[in-house]
């Protein structure tokens, strides 16, 4: 998931990025080009008159009608999963005018969000990309919030894209700075999930971290969804990482629309390799018998042979237990008084050929 092409900031035709999916056994693979590249700064009181553009590739410069056709002629071809998505950054503010003799710099661009539709979702092309103009500082999570609503509108779905990670960037004269943005989760409803990169920046899907609460607040109504999480790479080029080191295991009818529908219901795990194995989840289940809860939990390790590796099970934001696995294969069963109000549990595996986050199972 989230994987650019030369349609806009990736360095493979999107045949070769789907050769190199075929390579490493995957399944299938969600483009997430960019939707829009385009910065410009006008001059007060003339901004619609003098004004600075630059724009780079994009969906939207390339075409989103052409864009899904060329991803569906190669589904065909290869008979892999290929779902089209975009990457959208629906705000950015000016810090300093490219015509300032240090050059421009711009905050935010790459707050993104990942979008995603069924079939050919010509409501893509209408994003609300530009609602916001850039010349009046930070809008907090305003932009974020219209863009989720409008997908929501649309029955698309909406995930925070690498909030973790910070960027500095450089397009020509104006440089781009972007913090990282896990507050915005807290700040905006409506959106599906969001998605983890990297390995070395997921204290925020720790134990009762930025996570748990999100689904704190659904298990209190406060959200009418909960939130999920899935695996993204943010994929430019085989150099850079192999396609294959963060995949998301989707529980689905093989179509495009069964992946989708699947993962808007949260049926889906997150696996981060380390080498060229990667651990397996077998079983992850709770089932309920009069107000007590049995959680199952197995896999095997992937690194073939015994190690030392960890498993956590989290209740409702709380960690509940920690188990030391010395074994390549492992088999963990649970037992748990039920809450009295509706709860979750959730579950984190942690070895030597890399990391398992599962979403989380709600219990009533």
């Amino acid at each position: 998931m989230h994987v650019h092409s030369t349609i806009s900031t990736g360095s493979l035709e999107p045949a070769r990025a789907l050769e190199a999916a075929q390579e490493a056994g995957l399944d299938g693979v969600l483009f997430t080009d960019s939707a829009l590249r385009r910065w410009e700064y006008g001059v007060w009181p003339w901004r619609s008159v003098f004004k600075r553009a630059v724009e780079q590739p994009s969906v939207f410069t390339f075409g989103l009608a052409r864009y899904q056709a060329a991803l569906a002629r190669l589904a065909a071809a290869t008979g892999l999963l290929v779902i089209p998505g975009v990457e959208a950054a629906p705000f950015y503010y000016w810090r300093r005018s490219p015509f300032d003799r240090r050059g421009g710099q711009i905050q935010a661009w790459h707050q993104h969000l990942l979008v995603f539709g069924a079939g050919e979702a010509a409501w893509l092309q209408q994003l609300p990309l530009r609602d916001f103009d850039p010349y009046h500082g930070n809008q907090g999570a305003a932009p974020y919030q219209h863009l989720i609503e409008f997908v929501k509108a649309h029955g698309g779905l909406v995930f925070w894209a690498h909030p973790q990670a910070a960027h500095r960037e450089q397009y020509g004269s104006v440089e781009a700075f972007t913090d990282p943005y896990p507050h915005l989760l807290e700040l905006t409803t409506g959106y599906d999930g969001f998605a983890m990169a990297d390995m070395g920046t997921l204290a925020f899907a720790e134990p009762g971290a930025v996570w748990d609460r999100l689904l704190e607040e659904y298990r209190q109504g406060r959200r009418a969804r909960p939130v999920w999480v899935l695996g993204e790479l943010d994929w430019r080029s085989p150099t850079q990482r192999p396609i294959d080191e963060v995949v998301t295991v989707v529980m689905a009818e093989r179509t495009p629309r069964g992946v989708l529908e699947a993962i808007r219901a949260g049926r889906m795990w997150v696996v981060f390799r380390t080498g060229r194995q990667a651990p397996v989840l077998h079983r992850f289940e709770v089932t309920m018998l009069d107000r007590q809860a049995r959680i199952t939990f197995s896999g095997h390790g992937g690194t073939g042979k015994a190690g030392a590796a960890q498993a956590f099970l989290i209740k409702n934001g709380q960690l509940l237990h920690v188990e030391d696995i010395l074994t390549e294969e492992f088999d963990l069963e649970w037992t748990d008084e039920a809450s009295e109000s509706p709860g979750y549990y959730r579950a984190i595996f942690k070895g030597p050929a890399g990391l398992i986050y599962t979403n989380p199972i709600f219990v009533y």
